[in-house]
């Protein structure tokens, strides 16, 4: 992973809090979204982490979610995503949430503590389970596949579908449209990149919505605010990324 020596230093932060905390029961620590696709931009992105911990408690992820509070220990991103999972759940998981804690902290994510599954849609909890265990990287701990198993593409296919459909709104942002081009390019290739990758890969691949696709890669080199969208065009290529992902026929 190639990070600002801040955010390298953090990820370590967070890693030994975790230590400190769990002791022992520490299984792993793993970076998933545009950390693990080497696609993180400063001002930008989040850090995005998942760690694995065993017979975790309440009380463990209460102390963790304040251990990890942005007021505790700030962080350097635009934000840290992070999501802490019992080993022993973990391993039964096929594309439920299953977390044991969901954390959203830092200067500019709305601060979000959630203690197990709260009944929303969870298609990013086996999406970023599936870029770790393509990716095949840890802070520390083993890899990724020998605690969870990885997802048939028939399985993991109407939970993309879902990451897809949940843009279909009329405020679409260049970070949708960017999303649905990274599902696109998993729907062609069974493959995980990062988002302006994409773009760019997709913008060459359905050339009908390339003008479209080329303003949200720009949009998404001008920080958090990114760049506004013709709605209609966004709309219009959901669709047709929704289509190509009901299409069974390979």
């Amino acid at each position: 992973m190639t990070l600002p020596a801040a955010e390298t230093a953090y990820l370590h932060a967070v890693t030994d809090r975790l230590r400190e905390l769990l002791g022992k029961r520490l299984t792993g620590v793993y970076p998933t979204g545009s950390v693990a696709l080497d696609g993180y931009r400063p001002g930008r992105s989040d850090l995005d982490l998942i760690a694995v911990g065993e017979r975790l408690t309440a009380a463990d992820a209460t102390a963790v979610a304040a251990a990890l509070d942005h007021a505790a220990l700030p962080c350097p991103a635009s934000g840290l995503e992070f999501v802490l999972y019992d080993r022993a759940q973990l391993a039964e998981l096929t594309t439920q949430d299953g977390f044991a804690l969901n954390l959203n902290t830092g200067r500019e994510l709305p601060a979000l503590a959630e203690f197990g599954p709260q009944g929303r849609p969870g298609f990013w909890y086996p999406i970023d389970r599936d870029i770790i265990a393509q990716q095949d990287r840890s802070l520390t701990g083993p890899p990724f596949t020998t605690l969870a198993t990885r997802l048939a593409y028939p399985l993991l296919r109407p939970v993309v579908a879902a990451s897809v459909a949940a843009n279909d709104g009329p405020d679409l942002s260049d970070d949708a449209v960017l999303n649905v081009c990274r599902a696109l390019r998993w729907r062609t290739t069974r493959h995980w990149v990062a988002k302006a990758e994409a773009g760019r890969w997709a913008a060459a691949a359905v050339p009908e919505f390339g003008t479209l696709i080329t303003a949200a890669v720009a949009g998404h080199g001008q920080g958090r605010a990114g760049r506004a969208v013709d709605a209609a065009a966004a709309r219009a290529f959901v669709g047709y990324v929704l289509r190509r992902l009901g299409d069974t026929a390979d």
